[in-house]
């Protein structure tokens, strides 16, 4: 059950209408009627009977309605409690790479200009964070790939690059010092770590894998990992190399803990994106953020 939920219900009730409910709250009609369907499905019960005349809330839903205004006034109670203030709110999703390395900087950033505004961010990999956009459950996510998915706007904001990142040793050093620069040939018989299927990166490796007509086959995979900490620590430890994102290792490689190669191709460059859905009208606090998030990395 998800505050969404609950404000779309407590909403429709409020105003006598899904119409009314969904301007009241900048959503689509479709979106609020989705609110309530998961509400009732989770639930098993019929909470509002919609005719083409009228909307009617039901014995069940005239209960929940009581709890969940109760609900809805302690958490904006807790809010103002803890912030001092009345703030609006953002639901964000960010995969790894931008909830790690990015979002930090950019709520900093926009929350100098704009105290109002309080987050609640979700970190999951960039399938499940279009997902929860897709399901309404948050407003926006910044997402490390594109699925084309008709029902989103993707809004590039932000480029990076892959790159090959290696333990510190005599063979990498080596391959580090030589004339001719090293391809992702030289690294083919290595331990290779990789990322979990959902991420981004991992998304972007399998793209660069097949234009180099490399399979997995090829490679001496050692382990598969869904935490991109572990991966670096592996490396550092001298566990295997892997392809990771360039700004997920920036650290590292500044402090000499790990070595970084780039990969030979200019096609392995990659972007990434800010993700709302289509059926979701903005508010107007969360259109601000949007466009601070693109005007940020121009």
């Amino acid at each position: 059950m998800e505050f969404k939920q609950l404000e779309a219900f407590v909403a429709v009730v409020d105003y006598g209408s899904f119409s009314e409910a969904a301007r009241r709250l900048y959503l689509t009609q479709p979106t609020i009627s989705a609110h309530i369907r998961s509400l009732e499905d989770e639930l098993h019960m019929k909470l509002i009977i919609r005719t083409t005349k009228k909307t009617t809330i039901t014995a069940k839903g005239y209960q929940l309605y009581d709890s969940a205004v109760r609900m809805l006034e302690i958490r904006n109670n807790l809010l103002e409690n803890f912030t001092g203030a009345h703030k609006h709110m953002i639901d964000l999703a960010a995969s790894t790479i931008p909830s790690s390395y990015l979002l930090p900087e950019l709520l900093a950033a926009f929350g100098k200009t704009h105290p109002d505004v309080y987050f609640h961010s979700i970190q999951s990999d960039s399938s499940e964070s279009i997902n929860r956009v897709l399901d309404g459950t948050v407003d926006l996510a910044l997402v490390g790939q594109n699925t084309r998915d008709e029902s989103c706007v993707f809004i590039p904001f932000c480029h990076d690059e892959l790159v090959i990142a290696t333990p510190v040793t005599d063979h990498y050093l080596a391959l580090k010092d030589r004339e001719t620069p090293a391809i992702f040939h030289d690294f083919l018989k290595d331990p290779i770590i990789f990322r979990e299927k959902g991420s981004g990166t991992k998304k972007e490796m399998d793209l660069f894998l097949e234009r180099t007509g490399i399979t997995t086959g090829n490679l001496n995979v050692i382990a598969r990992m869904n935490d991109l900490e572990s991966i670096k620590k592996s490396i550092v430890n001298g566990l295997g190399i892997s392809i990771l994102s360039s700004r997920s290792v920036n650290d590292l490689q500044r402090t000499k803990q790990i070595l970084v190669f780039p990969l030979e191709e200019a096609a392995h460059k990659r972007s990434f994106y800010i993700v709302y859905s289509k059926n979701r009208i903005l508010k107007p606090h969360v259109k601000q953020f949007v466009q601070f998030v693109r005007d940020y990395y121009m």
